[in-house]
């Protein structure tokens, strides 16, 4: 049986709003729909794509002005992803109550699909340098642009956010795609458990930059209605959306009446799939098998609540429900209340898990389910019990899964605190 961990703290961003509570509210009060990005390039021409956009972040709200002045030094303030990670990581430690001191000890797991890299692209795709010019030598026209190169290295995304957090415990970033969340999430745990560090502060983010708008296009990826409706049988594809979420983990000792808990995560299920990299294995059945290896986590009966990726991809949530029904099957009991959520946020790759993770858990602490976004009806051949409107519920145990490019299968266990 896996070890469960303390989770101390949470935020999260995106189009709902900034910070838990106000996620949640306007997750209740507004009608969220996507706005359009302009993506202008150095001839003129616009790139404009669908985006459930987060609302500004300026970076000497959050921060004081000794930290902001070496950030503006190092370009930071013009990474929208870095001041993402930076946001999100500061309230979950403020929610978390942790001390400069704790702090100093904790460890920083980072989950980002491409850091540094959107600097770079802007500065080929929007200032007319090209990065080699014929008449010029290759060294010369390399040095307009080292430093971004440079920072496509993924340490320094580390440096800089563990310095300006105060963090100086162990340190990692990883990249497992859509279901970066659940892995940077084992990783904090793990590292705790081995005795490394006494908490840990998890965070992942993305900023709906064109290039992945460009790039997602190739593959199946957009909704022509600019509309995401996951499992819903009018579903036609998925759309971007700028998110941000982070959690603070503490090691259950530490836990007491005056260090409240949030919630406890008890471990998760992993495999990878080696098949196609933007293509599910459908035939693998490997996604049921994560499922079913995490249900059994819980001991008997199913979770109080599932919550399914849903991209609104029409192939990728068939092949979800498929292997959801499969794995509950398997385990001869039925299957549990869910619901999607990125209706709410638009699709936010490498932040979505986690994203999705912090408002499950604050559905779990809020004892109600909020219904899936833009979902009204399916044409799956099964009952499936998919929440349509806020439902009061007791959630004493909940599942968050994640199908990922790349073939990233991962399931994360959480349970209420007690």
């Amino acid at each position: 049986m896996n070890a469960h961990v303390s989770i101390a703290g949470a935020s999260v961003l995106g189009a709902p709003g900034i910070g838990r509570n106000a996620v949640w509210e306007g997750m209740r009060t507004a009608r969220l729909m996507p706005t359009v990005r302009s993506y202008e390039l150095y001839d003129g021409s616009i790139i404009a794509f669908p985006v459930y956009e987060i609302p500004p972040i300026h970076m000497r709200d959050w921060l004081p002005r000794s930290t902001c002045r070496w950030l503006e030094q190092e370009g930071l303030h013009q990474d929208p992803d870095f001041l993402l990670l930076l946001v999100a990581s500061q309230l979950a430690m403020e929610d978390a109550g942790l001390t400069p001191d704790e702090r100093s000890r904790a460890a920083l797991v980072i989950g980002h699909e491409n850091p540094g890299i959107n600097r770079l692209i802007d500065k080929i795709l929007q200032t007319g340098q090209r990065i080699f010019q014929q008449d010029e030598q290759p060294l010369v026209s390399f040095s307009q642009y080292k430093q971004d190169f440079f920072r496509l290295q993924t340490f320094p995304y580390l440096f800089y956010l563990a310095k300006a957090l105060n963090i100086q415990g162990a340190s990692y970033i990883t990249n497992n795609a859509c279901a970066s969340g659940l892995y940077a999430l084992e990783l904090g745990r793990q590292l705790i458990h081995q005795g490394q560090v006494e908490s840990a502060v998890v965070v992942c983010a993305d900023y709906a930059h064109a290039t992945e708008y460009l790039w997602l296009g190739d593959k199946g990826f957009h909704s022509p209605k600019k509309v995401l409706k996951p499992f819903d049988s009018g579903r036609d594809g998925s759309v971007l959306g700028d998110g941000a979420a982070a959690v603070v983990l503490r090691h259950p000792d530490l836990v007491d009446v005056f260090t409240p808990e949030l919630g406890r995560y008890v471990g998760g299920a992993f495999r990878q799939d080696g098949w196609n990299l933007s293509l599910p294995h459908v035939t693998s059945h490997s996604y049921a098998e994560v499922i079913t290896r995490a249900v059994r986590l819980l001991g008997e009966g199913p979770p109080d609540l599932l919550v399914p990726h849903g991209t609104g991809m029409p192939m990728w949530d068939a092949y979800e429900m498929a292997e959801i029904v499969r794995a509950f099957g398997e385990l001869n009991i039925p299957l549990p209340r869910m619901t999607a959520l990125k209706g709410y946020f638009g699709h936010t790759l490498g932040a979505n898990s986690l994203v999705e993770i912090v408002c499950l858990l604050h559905s779990m602490a809020q004892g109600s389910i909020p219904p899936a976004a833009n979902y009204e009806s399916h044409n799956f051949k099964l009952d499936i019990p998919m929440v349509t409107q806020w439902e009061r519920s007791n959630i004493r145990t909940a599942i968050k899964t994640v199908s990922a490019f790349g073939g990233f299968l991962a399931a994360g266990v959480f349970e209420q605190s007690t």
